[in-house]
């Protein structure tokens, strides 16, 4: 635990994105700073926890995606209720600039133009953070004096998939600091290496320290049409306009205000950084076999080597084969030479454009109610496993063309047909005919989990109605 918080201090954590590269676990509906990747928490949840240890109670800001709301939501509410304070949702990607400024103009408002904000994107993966602290205590100091302060990860490879920062001179006035002379993005290999070999080049992390007061002045300088744009979708009350918001440009924070601004400084730092961007990354950081597996879940290996294993809902076997990997989930299996990020990548496109759901979501899918999983789904029919949370009720509904049957496996479910309610514990079994309203509520005080077996000409939301608040 650090010795000290830094009062001044804002975490604003970025929290949007796909993660194409990590499919089939990683989804648009259900990106990767919201999967369970490295152990039982998220991304999202490991960086939530990782960087208020150093803030002041209460000052923590999210930044993420409206559409990802419900999940959002619940990961942080699971932490601490208190992290859904500052939460702002944006109804449409417009890159990091935007969310940047969204996020100071929040701070501003919240804790005053000199409170610094700590910007860290929600799906990377610090393996010492004890170093990443110290960073924060040497770069805090030039951020107070209204220097844009990144932090440069120690290269270790000649990395084509990064940015690079080049370093200058020593800042006088914040021991450990050094002024940023220009980003180089993403280079070729031959440069790549020039760089490692020369010396003074750092990877460009995307987290940065910054005054509220510094990062919009360098807005309106560099990017006032963005700034701008933002200003005008809010609303005095703190909301944001849909209309106004997709009309602001989408550019990096990088290519809009770091590349050009004459105030960018960096605090080099060596605190074990991922950004986990695709399965090759990810076994990079793992625990490894003494055959440099990488396994979780139902697995068996047999003269297998360097192989990344995720099995989610039954037994996966690799036999005589190297440097793969093997993802299986509810409804999807990848098969990948772990190396090729890009292939994977152009799989999703590849299910884009053929309009596959898979794509988008996954076979579990998160309401603020709770969750469900399609475990068999055929024409004319589907099942579903369905769990509702603690004290949480579904909507009145009503199905138009089907008929539900509900078996319930554990808690207590209050059932209303019609006007009448009924209460069913585990081994009970329910009917929903068609044209029914209903309602289903958790009436004990653990998990509801029921079976649902859906039979009818249109199955899911195509074919429900739904009357008010539950």
């Amino acid at each position: 635990m650090p010795d000290t918080a830094f009062p001044d201090l804002v975490p604003v954590v970025l929290a949007g994105g796909s993660g194409t590269r990590l499919w089939p676990v990683s989804r648009a509906a259900f990106p990767k700073h919201l999967v369970e990747l490295t152990g039982e928490s998220s991304l999202l949840q490991t960086t939530a926890e990782r960087v208020r240890r150093v803030a002041a109670k209460g000052r923590f800001l999210v930044v993420a995606a409206a559409g990802q709301a419900i999940l959002v939501r619940r990961q942080l509410a699971s932490l601490d209720p208190a992290l859904l304070d500052h939460l702002v949702l944006e109804p449409s990607p417009r890159n990091t600039a935007a969310a940047v400024a969204l996020a100071a103009l929040h701070v501003e408002a919240a804790w005053g133009p000199d409170a610094v904000l700590w910007v860290c994107p929600s799906d990377h993966l610090m393996l010492a953070p004890e170093a990443l602290y110290a960073a924060v205590g040497r770069g805090i100091e030039a951020a107070r004096q209204g220097w844009l302060v990144t932090f440069g990860i120690e290269p270790t490879r000649p990395e084509t998939g990064f940015g690079y920062i080049a370093e200058g001179a020593p800042l006088p006035d914040a021991e450990g600091v050094r002024a940023v002379v220009r980003f180089v993005e993403k280079p070729p290999r031959a440069e790549a290496e020039a760089m490692l070999q020369a010396g003074g080049f750092k990877w460009n992390s995307g987290m940065f320290l910054m005054k509220a007061s510094a990062i919009l002045h360098e807005l309106e300088a560099f990017a006032p049409s963005v700034l701008a744009g933002v200003r005008a979708a809010l609303g005095p009350d703190g909301g944001i306009d849909p209309a106004r918001f997709v009309e602001v440009p989408s550019e990096p924070i990088d290519k809009a205000v770091m590349e050009r601004s004459n105030r960018v400084a960096t605090v080099p730092c060596d605190p074990g950084w991922s950004d986990v961007g695709s399965w090759g990354a990810l076994w990079e950081i793992m625990p490894k076999d003494e055959a440099d597996n990488v396994f979780k879940g139902d697995v068996l290996l047999a003269e297998a080597q360097g192989n990344l294993v995720k099995a989610e809902h039954r037994l996966v076997a690799l036999a005589g084969v190297r440097n793969l990997a093997v993802i299986e989930t509810a409804d999807a299996v990848l098969v990948a030479d772990k190396g090729q990020a890009e292939l994977v990548k152009g799989i999703v496109g590849l299910l884009a454009s053929s309009r596959r759901k898979e794509a988008e979501v996954h076979a579990r899918e998160f309401r603020p109610w709770g969750q469900f999983t399609i475990l068999l789904e055929r024409p004319g029919f589907m099942v579903r496993e369905v769990c509702v949370d603690r004290g949480a009720a579904l909507k009145v509904q009503e199905h138009v063309t089907r008929d539900e049957h509900w078996v319930i496996l554990e808690g207590e479910a209050a059932v209303r047909l019609g006007g009448e309610e009924r209460h069913l514990r585990a081994g009970e079994v329910v009917t929903v005919r068609q044209g029914t309203r209903h309602q289903l509520r958790n009436a004990d005080g653990g998990i509801l989990r029921l079976i649902e077996i859906q039979i009818g000409e249109q199955l899911g939301d195509a074919d429900t109605k739904r009357f008010g608040s539950p």
